[in-house]
């Protein structure tokens, strides 16, 4: 049952995966070929001067696309069980509702885990060639609140919308915001690192959320 489940998720949400995959790697081909070409014009000590000198933030350009990412992935997850009301036979499952939901929520951070790790960690470890190891720790360091943010953005989503009270969800929805821009940080590379055991910690509490909204879905507060 567990894996019928989770098939039933990959078959909701393959596709839009699938295209976010696509476009993340875009974006990084994009980013690394403008690398590559400042590199050969200026050569690589210069450029190595202008970044650390100037605490340049590599992929400040695409730090909104974490954030999407999840929002997407929560709306193509949760949205046909709402609309289609098929959550209310999901909960039906011979499961049980925590389990239910935990494989839900676990697929989906899955995906988001696999699509940030592949992106970005094949990203920094190809910088790792032509920077040194301290540096690339220092843009992974002010990178990760952004890829973190990306969590944020599913568990609030999913919270959002398995939430039936409409004023609930826009209540909901402003609490969200409030809390995602305390992902949304910027500075010079390695400056919120101390910040990131409180992110975590955020998201552990976040992850509790959409329990919430299941419990009011229960109760068929309409």
């Amino acid at each position: 049952m567990n894996k019928a489940l989770l098939f039933k998720e990959w078959i909701k949400t393959r596709w839009m995966f699938l295209l976010m995959f696509v476009v993340f790697i875009l974006a990084m081909g994009y980013i690394a070929l403008r690398i590559s070409s400042a590199a050969r014009n200026v050569g690589m000590p210069h450029l190595w001067e202008v970044f650390i000198l100037k605490n340049v933030v590599l992929l400040d350009q695409i730090k909104v696309l974490p954030l999407l990412a999840g929002i997407i992935m929560g709306i193509t997850q949760f949205i046909p069980e709402m609309t289609k009301k098929r959550f209310k036979l999901t909960l039906h499952l011979p499961l049980g509702e925590n389990r239910i939901v935990f494989l839900m929520l676990s697929y989906g951070m899955a995906c988001l885990s696999l699509l940030f790790t592949v992106s970005y960690g094949g990203f920094l470890w190809g910088l790792s060639a032509n920077f040194p190891r301290e540096v690339v720790g220092a843009w992974f360091a002010t990178i990760l609140p952004q890829v973190l943010c990306g969590f944020a953005s599913y568990l609030l989503t999913a919270w959002i919308i398995l939430e039936p009270v409409w004023s609930q969800r826009i209540y909901n929805a402003v609490i969200g915001l409030l809390i995602l821009s305390l992902f949304m940080v910027q500075g010079v590379p390695g400056s919120y690192i101390y910040m990131l055991p409180f992110l975590f910690g955020t998201l552990v509490l976040l992850a509790l959320y959409p329990k919430i909204s299941i419990r009011h879905f229960k109760e068929g507060m309409q």
